[in-house]
C-alpha cells in the first residue's frame, strides 16, 4: 500500500516538474493549473474542517470532569478523544494538500509568464563615472 503510495507521489511529481511543463501545451497547462487550484482548495477547506474538529474535541474533553460512574460520559470521553485525534489527522493532511497545491500553482505560474514578453521601466539604469553620478531618466528594457 505504501509502495503504490509512493508511486502515485513519484509521477505527480514528474507531472508537474518545470521540464514537464514547458514541454506540454496551453490547454494542458490550464487543466494543469485548474487541478492545482482545486488541491489547494480542497486542503485549505480540509484543514480549517479538521482544526476546527479537533478544538471541538479539545474543548468536549475539557468540560467533562473525572467522575467515571456515568456510562454516558464514557461514551463523550471516546467521542472527544475520536475529535480531537480525527481533527489533527485531517488538519495535517488539509494542510499538506494546501502547501502542494500552492507550489503546483507557483510552477505553473513560472512557466506561463516565463514565455512572456516582458517589459520593465527602471529609474536611472545606469551609472556614469566620468562626474560620477546616475543620471535622470528611465530605462526600459524589453525580454523576449
Amino acid at each position: 500500500m505504501i509502495f503504490l503510495l509512493l508511486v502515485v507521489a513519484g509521477n505527480a511529481q514528474r507531472t508537474y516538474s518545470v521540464k514537464n511543463l514547458q514541454q506540454i501545451s496551453g490547454e494542458d497547462l490550464n487543466l494543469y493549473y485548474q487541478k492545482a487550484m482545486n488541491l489547494e482548495r480542497t486542503g485549505e477547506t480540509l484543514a480549517l474542517a479538521g482544526a476546527a474538529a479537533g478544538l471541538i474535541g479539545i474543548l468536549g474533553g475539557a468540560t467533562l470532569n473525572d467522575d467515571c460512574s456515568s456510562g454516558g460520559r464514557g461514551i463523550m470521553r471516546i467521542t472527544a478523544a475520536t475529535l480531537m485525534a480525527g481533527g489533527v489527522a485531517v488538519a495535517i493532511i488539509g494542510f499538506t494538500m494546501y502547501i502542494t497545491g500552492i507550489s503546483r500553482i507557483e510552477r505553473i505560474r513560472k512557466v506561463q509568464f516565463s514565455n512572456s514578453l516582458q517589459m520593465e521601466v527602471i529609474p536611472g539604469g545606469f551609472y556614469c563615472s566620468h562626474p560620477q553620478s546616475s543620471p535622470t531618466g528611465i530605462t526600459l528594457r524589453i525580454s523576449f
